[in-house]
């Protein structure tokens, strides 16, 4: 790996975890729009403390089972600075658990609690007990909707009579984050992958190769209901996913002309396209 001094600017949100945990801020406030919630400043922080969390624990641990042998900038700077990133998590937890004390009612409790289920399901699958994982369920498309819906979760605990408009939402953007993950892991080929025989690569490779025509069935699916629906935010949610999408099928195709780590930042910026109807609707 590069020493951080030659890290390219653009690199270093996705490096430090932060391009995910805005982007489940993003999204959130989607939801809560949808729904009508108004959301707190200590909803957002939390949402972001948490996302923050998974994904620093999740290659915190890839790069323990390396060896060493990183084959990700992301991963290798988890191995520099272990005090440091150490000491950083503990004060976010610290904050995290402060707000989630302060915030939360019951039922985020409950729906935090199967989030967090879901969530160590992965955890377990991917580091711990292979005999958990599914060749008909890849950890790409289970971290895709697991990550929509601990978006919508505080908006859910706040406004609970609205799931019947935030299910297709949540729906589509989670199939949207799976497409984006499945799209990564075809991107970068890293070795647990490549020799895992359930992992997305082995187990659906006609998935794979499908790739660009799947992101275009779901933009063009979310673009279709959004002409169908009638609440604005809805519409708005669906126009991201589509939009999302669309641009994930533009950026595969030319994949060959940029660098992994390029191809991995666009893709989570990507997602962040409900900004461009913030921006426009206020």
């Amino acid at each position: 790996m590069q020493p951080a001094s030659r890290t390219p600017w653009w690199l270093w949100p996705n490096l430090l975890n932060l391009d995910s945990s805005l982007l489940a801020v993003i999204w959130q406030e989607q939801f809560a729009r949808i729904a009508d919630v108004s959301l707190g400043w200590g909803e957002r922080v939390l949402l972001f403390c948490c996302t923050w969390l998974v994904y620093c624990a999740d290659r915190a641990l890839d790069a323990a089972e390396s060896g060493g042998q990183t084959e990700t900038a992301r991963h290798a700077i988890q191995l520099r600075g272990k005090p440091i990133w150490l000491g950083v998590s503990a004060a976010v937890l610290v904050v995290a658990l402060v707000l989630a004390v302060m915030r939360l009612n019951s039922r985020a409790w409950l729906g935090g609690g199967v989030v967090l289920v879901f969530t160590a399901a992965h955890f377990g699958a991917t580091h711990w007990w292979p005999a958990l994982r599914s060749r008909f369920w890849p950890k790409e498309w289970h971290v895709g909707f697991v990550f929509s819906v601990g978006c919508a979760l505080l908006v859910w605990s706040q406004s609970p009579s609205a799931w019947p408009s935030l299910l297709l939402p949540v729906l589509g953007f989670g199939a949207l984050c799976a497409m984006s993950c499945s799209h990564i892991t075809a991107w970068e080929v890293v070795t647990a992958d490549r020799d895992d025989p359930d992992s997305l690569l082995n187990a659906h490779p006609g998935f794979v190769r499908r790739l660009s025509w799947l992101d275009i069935a779901l933009g063009l699916s979310a673009m279709a209901a959004a002409a169908a629906l009638g609440q604005a935010a809805v519409q708005f949610a669906l126009l991201s996913v589509g939009i999302s999408a669309f641009g994930l099928a533009w950026l595969h195709d030319r994949c060959d002309r940029f660098s992994t780590d390029f191809l991995r930042v666009t893709a989570d910026f990507g997602l962040y396209t409900p900004l461009l109807f913030f921006v426009f609707n206020g």
